[in-house]
């Protein structure tokens, strides 16, 4: 099957995913309000930031390794399962640090859900290396799909929908299951293994950059939510987490590449092309900024009531951002593919540097000053990538 065919195929099937994880923030949005949304995408934040810190970039870090023959599947699972472990662990400490009234119940589902989103994550990526582009995709997208459901049965109930633990509820439940399919699909179509030649030091090379990676950018999205929820009120976090889960529209077809491009850039390191398409993105991203912009005096609360009045600028604002991010996320892929991820790191650490800047110049606070930070902070993430150009190899001009 052709990339073009692959790509494609993965594009319908985990657009089911995407499109399940919009219609539950809009239901959301539309049934409590944005408070209650709000609260939703930022337990979902908290979720990912702490499944970040425990995956320790090894999604990545083994798919490389076992792809490139130095490391059989049999030990490769079982690096996979000690982060497991750990983000059971990092998920309870943090609900009785950051959420002590949730109590040791709520403390044992945060880490459950925390858990299956890790066992996921880890079993997903390395369900490519021998199952068929369609069960990839189902496997990613299953979890998105059950996270709607369950939502739909909050928002039909109209009870407790404020409370965390119903939110890790949720994602304990269909992480864990979408992990379940994985496992099954694994056993089924897992490649034999080659040679277990790389250890710790070698996934450690790999994966800390990968990780810091992750991190650094999800640890971004939850701190940018609670510095805005501080100064400007749970209604202002719930109109920038809906701009915010618009804008991932826009980028999820290099969402549902990234893995595909990563397995045929490992194959094939000097097509050509990476860079085309990044500034290709730049581009019509750009421009659905610009007419988002220019509509919002006409639609600004994105025809979600008053409660939302004014998000339709903080939208084009995070298009103008989006445009920088798309850019990054390609030429990230095909750093790492050519076994050069620390390019990505510097590129948070950019990231991160006009973040700091932003919160320490006394700004006004609200939904547009923080959604402006957060587009420039983007746009110095991808500056990274334009100065590194010169140095990076010939191969990392992508394929077609």
């Amino acid at each position: 099957m052709s990339l073009r065919r692959d790509i494609l195929l993965s594009f319908w099937i985990q657009g089911a995913g995407a499109v399940s994880v919009l219609l539950a923030t809009l239901l959301l949005g539309a049934t409590f309000g944005p408070e209650v949304q709000g609260g939703f995408s930022r337990s979902k934040a908290e979720i990912e930031f702490i499944a970040a810190l425990a995956l320790l970039g090894l999604p990545q870090a083994l798919f490389f390794h076992v792809k490139a023959g130095r490391l059989g599947l049999p030990r490769a699972l079982r690096f996979a399962s000690l982060s497991v472990l750990l983000a059971l662990a990092i998920g309870a400490v943090y609900a009785v640090v950051r959420h002590p009234q949730a109590g040791a119940f709520g403390a044992l589902l945060l880490g459950l859900a925390v858990s299956a989103c890790v066992a996921h994550g880890q079993l997903r990526a390395m369900t490519l290396l021998g199952a068929r582009v369609e069960w990839f995709g189902a496997v990613t997208a299953l979890p998105q799909v059950l996270v709607l459901l369950f939502v739909g049965v909050v928002c039909a109930r109209s009870a407790d929908a404020a409370i965390a633990p119903v939110w890790w509820t949720i994602f304990a439940l269909a992480f864990g299951i979408g992990a379940v399919l994985a496992w099954q699909r694994l056993q089924r179509s897992a490649p034999p293994a080659v040679t277990d030649e790389a250890g710790w030091r070698a996934l450690a090379h790999y994966g800390l950059a990968t990780w810091l990676t992750a991190v650094l950018y999800t640890a971004g999205t939850l701190v940018v939510q609670h510095v805005l929820e501080r100064s400007a009120g749970a209604a202002a976090l719930g109109q920038f987490t809906l701009a915010m889960t618009l804008v991932q529209v826009p980028l999820t077809p290099i969402g549902y590449a990234a893995p595909l491009l990563f397995k045929r850039w490992m194959e094939q390191p000097g097509a050509p092309g990476s860079r085309r398409w990044a500034g290709l993105f730049f581009g019509l991203l750009v421009g659905v900024a610009v007419i988002v912009w220019a509509a919002a005096s006409i639609w600004p609360d994105l025809g979600m009531g008053a409660a939302y009045d004014g998000t339709a600028r903080a939208l084009a604002i995070l298009l103008a951002g989006a445009a920088a991010e798309a850019a990054s996320r390609l030429l990230t892929i095909q750093a790492s593919a050519s076994g050069l991820p620390w390019i990505a790191v510097r590129a948070e650490v950019a990231r991160w540097t006009v973040l700091v800047i932003g919160w320490l110049l006394p700004l006004p606070t609200g939904v547009l000053s923080v959604a402006a930070i957060w587009a420039l902070a983007a746009g110095a993430a991808a500056t990274v990538f334009i100065v590194h150009a010169r140095t990076v190899p010939v191969s990392l001009e992508g394929a077609r």
